[in-house]
């Protein structure tokens, strides 16, 4: 939704005109008018007037999402890990922590579910199928690399992000039992 009909439907909720809400800011119902139109943008001092007048943030007024995707690492060592996490800001997934003992990123990936949509695990032995039912709708990445290098693991990690959609629309049906 655009600022405009933001504006335009709190307004509405509250049952009051252009000329009430311009009254209101000091401003002119015409200058209302253009933003709800979208011609003009009020100025930022304005903006967090409105935000102030409807009782909301000026995050909810513009529009933007509260919650972003956030990501628990678990790797075999804090450079890995930081490696990984830069990749995950390359494709805007924000890490919510680096840990280097799995069992304590899960807990978190466990404790955090409503927060935390990745748990991404580097390890250099594999992990068992039990473990990785624990994350209750977390997705679960996880690269084996016995033998190879960090940049092993950051490929495997990588090729996930770039097809992340594809995996999880296999995931989704394997998990629905269709074919």
């Amino acid at each position: 939704m655009n600022l405009g009909n933001q504006i335009h439907s709190l307004r509405k909720a509250r049952n009051i005109t252009q000329e009430d809400l311009a009254a209101e800011l000091g401003v002119t119902a015409a200058a209302v008018s253009k933003w709800e139109k979208g011609y003009t943008l009020p100025d930022i001092l304005m903006l967090c007037a409105l935000a102030d007048y409807f009782g909301v943030t000026t995050d909810e007024l513009l529009g933007r999402r509260a919650v972003k995707s956030q990501a628990v690492v678990a790797a075999q060592t804090e450079e890995l890990g930081g490696k990984i996490a830069g990749l995950l800001k390359k494709y805007k997934i924000h890490t919510a922590a680096i840990l280097t003992d799995y069992d304590a990123a899960l807990a978190i990936a466990e404790s955090e579910a409503e927060n935390i949509q990745y748990l991404f695990a580097a390890m250099d032995h594999p992990l068992e199928e039990r473990e990785m039912d624990n994350t209750h709708g977390v997705i679960h990445v996880n690269v084996h690399f016995t033998n190879g290098t960090d940049e092993d693991a950051l490929n495997g990690i990588e090729l996930y992000l770039k097809n992340m959609d594809a995996f999880k629309n296999i995931t989704d049906l394997a998990a629905s039992g269709k074919k």
